[in-house]
């Protein structure tokens, strides 16, 4: 899913699904994934080694960064251009193993596979530092807005999948089909929402920190299970055609509201987590509740018929969330388009590249793209590591996140908002042993 770090609280963060080698192809994990992972995106794909056994280990490591800017005025109150006053960098590991086996018997063959991941993220970091007025008279050396304290809001849980998944081929006239079924459940998980603000310095006025009471709050979340179906179709030597559909699925504290719907500003179209109440700061998100969203994948891999040692690939993924009711400012059907390229030379480690372009939840917030790129090297016949890099960048604008006065009725047209602007860092490695 497309969402910025901020509202993970209510649209939770995916961890990518596939492997190190299908991320770098622009991450078409329905099309060249060869792992465990293809239990979600592609079952089908249980089949799509070569030996009898596979077992492959996952390790990622996520850094993104936050900047939040405010227009920087002259006495004149003209625009001199952008400053920043926050910036945040959050770092995350996740791993994730799995196993596959196949055996063929007289007219068909057999696949099944095992797998456990992080599937969805709440983590987000907020730290902003707190300034006042030290009022020195002339001549007097010294800083004239010292740091007095910290506003800190943090929103923290992750939710792990377990996965079982079937694969089946023919060997007569259905030879040129594979079908597979995965069965995918989510474990229960814990988020936790806290505030804090922190006085390093009694010394000043605190005339600048939010009138917001410390809170620290937790909520089991329940989590639930989905299907997952694939198909694989060889329409030619050259081309392949993928397909999948994963269910939509429910995870909720128990409460019954919607938060992804109900949360949406009418001014600035983004979900709102903050408001003021009788003129005091407060946290309006009390639960969880989220329909996570159905995914229809489909993919043509084609290898040209030449020298050169080459796939390409493109794929398209579109997710629906279901509603009652339409909301304004929230598209419910958004589309992902990715293409990728492997290019490997005789003796010499495989090149590979892609691009994602992701429509957003939000019709506040653009479509982002996203680089992958990545290579692999064959330690021996059965062992092969692989790595993969993803980078994208993009901002928009939202409220001071724990504001000193009300400015919540206020469209961006009328206040100066924050222009955000984050920049997400993947690397992910996959170690996979066949025999």
């Amino acid at each position: 899913m497309f969402s910025q770090s901020f509202f993970n609280r209510i649209l939770p963060g995916e961890v990518y699904e596939g492997d190190a080698k299908s991320m770098a192809i622009g991450n078409s994990s329905l099309t060249t994934s060869h792992g465990s992972g293809v239990i979600i995106s592609n079952p089908a794909k249980i089949l799509s080694f070569n030996e009898s056994y596979i077992v492959d280990l996952n390790i990622n490591f996520n850094s993104l960064s936050e900047r939040r800017s405010i227009v920087f005025k002259d006495e004149w109150e003209e625009s001199l251009g952008e400053t920043d006053y926050v910036f945040n960098q959050n770092n995350t590991f996740n791993h994730s193993f799995g196993f596959l086996y196949q055996h063929s018997l007289k007219k068909i063959k057999l696949g099944v596979g095992i797998m456990s991941k992080p599937y969805l993220s709440f983590d987000y970091n907020y730290d902003e530092e707190v300034r006042g007025d030290s009022n020195l008279a002339d001549g007097i050396i010294g800083i004239n807005d010292p740091v007095i304290g910290f506003h800190t809001y943090k929103t923290k849980g992750k939710m792990d999948v377990q996965s079982v998944g079937f694969s089946v081929s023919f060997n007569d006239f259905l030879k040129n089909l594979t079908f597979g079924l995965g069965i995918n459940s989510l474990k229960d998980s814990v988020i936790n929402d806290s505030v804090k603000l922190s006085v390093i310095d009694s010394y000043y006025d605190a005339m600048n920190l939010a009138n917001i009471s410390d809170f620290n709050n937790s909520y089991s979340i329940s989590g639930d299970t989905f299907i997952s179906i694939g198909i694989d179709f060889k329409m030619l030597n050259q081309l392949i055609l993928s397909a999948s559909i994963q269910e939509s699925a429910l995870i909720s504290d128990g409460t019954e509201l919607d938060f992804f719907s109900n949360s949406i500003s009418n001014y600035v179209g983004l979900p709102q987590f903050f408001d003021f109440e009788n003129e005091e700061l407060v946290f309006t998100l009390n639960g969880f509740y989220l329909n996570l969203p159905e995914k229809k994948n489909i993919g043509l891999l084609y290898t040209p018929k030449s020298n050169i040692n080459m796939n390409l690939i493109f794929e398209l993924t579109n997710r629906y969330f279901k509603h009652d009711v339409s909301v304004a400012g929230i598209d419910y059907d958004v589309n992902e388009y990715k293409i990728g390229f492997e290019y490997s030379p005789i003796n010499s480690y495989p090149i590979r590249a892609g691009l994602v372009y992701k429509e957003s939840v939000f019709n506040a917030v653009s479509p982002k793209s996203i680089l992958t790129l990545g290579t692999g090297i064959d330690f021996s016949k059965s062992i092969t590591m692989d790595v993969a890099m993803n980078y994208s960048t993009y901002n928009y604008k939202y409220y001071d996140i724990l504001p000193l006065e009300n400015i919540f009725d206020y469209s961006c047209d009328v206040i100066d908002c924050d222009t955000v602007t984050e920049n997400n860092l993947s690397f992910l490695t996959t170690l996979k042993v066949e025999f």
